[in-house]
């Protein structure tokens, strides 16, 4: 096989792969247009790669049942560049949840930013040159 023929196949294997890596980071199941609020306390924290997730228990307002929900967040690497650690929130906390919808009804989505009721805002940003 020629050296030209090498980087032809390696360049059609890495493309071909990258659609699927943009897939599975899509956020097509959230809905960022319309952003929501909620407040509640933390049940269970899951901080494991590649994505931190956070069960929350929604509290119960205006007559209306307790809801469960589950947040999903960026890696571990990326909240730890942001300042966030292990203990940011943990089960017991309450606060206030900022988070996208899923898409398809189902309560949970993809969380934002907290605010602690000690006034401290947890967030995060994707962006490096922001780190």
């Amino acid at each position: 096989m020629t050296l030209r023929a090498i980087a032809l196949i390696a360049a059609g294997l890495v493309f071909g792969f990258s659609g699927i890596a943009a897939a599975h980071h899509s956020g097509a199941a959230y809905d960022m247009e319309h952003p929501r609020t909620t407040e509640g306390t933390v049940k269970t924290v899951n901080w494991t790669n590649p994505h931190i997730t956070f069960v929350i228990e929604c509290d119960a307002k205006g007559g209306a049942p307790v809801q469960t929900m589950v947040f999903e967040v960026s890696s571990p690497g990326v909240l730890t560049r942001s300042g966030w650690t292990k203990r940011s929130l943990q089960p017991g906390d309450h606060a206030v949840f900022h988070y996208a919808p899923l898409r398809d009804g189902n309560p949970g989505g993809f969380l934002l930013k907290v605010d602690l009721p000690n006034g401290q805002v947890l967030s995060f940003t994707l962006q490096p040159s922001d780190q």
